[in-house]
């Protein structure tokens, strides 16, 4: 019968799996691991493993010790991924590496099925996570801070974070995860930092700064256009810009043409008018 440790769908959780897994000394072949429930099987006993910092802190220090930095790398960049087997794959590969005679070579082993499927799963959040970099609007608030809301089906804050602070190293900027209701808060001129549990009416009630408002509605204006209206292809737009990606994308939020273009010629007649009037 296979021992089957039920472990929290995050990094902390899966560490925790594999700390009590290892620990139980049923084996390497007498247990697996699952990331979040799964449909009960006949020939399974299953454990519910809560997270525990110090035991996760325990498996993650020995990563580091014994395989080094770039193995950690791909456990963080699998655990982010959501796929229930990902918990069984990484239990597996540092299994490996502390059987291997230096476990830093752990991540050339690609025959091995384990190794493969954590290439698999690192690539695919890599790939979530650029996706997200491409498309991520920042908008500016009212006390100066440049905030990026995205809803990611992977845990990828922490993969899109460097990229944006090289990019803004001397901006205010946030990037919320509403799907998980955590964020990257970056100050500026210093490093970035992860929060959990943020309060998600706080940061979608956020005011934003008058001229993001009237920013927004110009793109709005210039993006509906220059639509050729006889060329449209809705299933090729589609195709480009999956509907999943459009909750926080400016040109895709209800507003009519015409509202839009109304608010930024009169916007700019107005602006025409007090500009003439200050010449006068």
């Amino acid at each position: 019968m296979i021992h089957v440790f039920q472990c929290e769908d995050n990094l902390t959780g899966i560490l925790t799996g594999v700390y009590d897994a290892w620990q139980g000394g049923e084996g390497y072949d007498g247990v697996r691991l699952t990331a979040g429930q799964e449909d009960p099987s006949l020939f399974c006993c299953y454990e519910e493993v809560a997270s525990d910092v110090e035991k996760a802190q325990k498996v993650w220090n020995t990563v580091h010790r014994r395989m080094g930095e770039e193995s950690q790398e791909m456990i963080a960049r699998a655990a982010s991924c959501p796929n229930p087997e990902k918990a069984d794959a990484i239990f597996r590969m540092i299994v490996l590496g502390l059987y291997l005679p230096d476990g830093r070579e752990t991540p050339r082993y690609l025959s091995r099925p384990e190794i493969m499927k954590m290439m698999e799963l690192g690539r695919k959040a890599g790939n979530i996570a650029m996706r997200y970099m491409e498309i991520l609007r920042f908008e500016e608030l009212e006390n100066g801070v440049l905030l990026g809301k995205v809803d990611p089906e992977a845990d990828v804050l922490t993969l899109m974070a460097p990229h944006f602070a090289d990019r803004f190293p001397m901006e205010n900027w946030m990037i919320y995860d509403r799907r998980r209701q955590k964020a990257v808060i970056h100050p500026a001129g210093k490093g970035w930092f992860l929060v959990e549990e943020v309060d998600e009416r706080s940061v979608l009630e956020a005011e934003m700064s008058h001229e993001e408002a009237w920013y927004g509605e110009m793109w709005k204006c210039f993006f509906k256009t220059l639509t050729i209206e006889a060329r449209v292809n809705q299933k090729l737009q589609t195709s480009l810009i999956p509907l999943k990606y459009r909750d926080f994308m400016k040109e895709f939020q209800n507003e009519s043409l015409r509202e839009d273009c109304e608010k930024c010629q009169n916007r700019e007649t107005k602006q025409e008018h007090e500009k003439q009037i200050s010449q006068e």
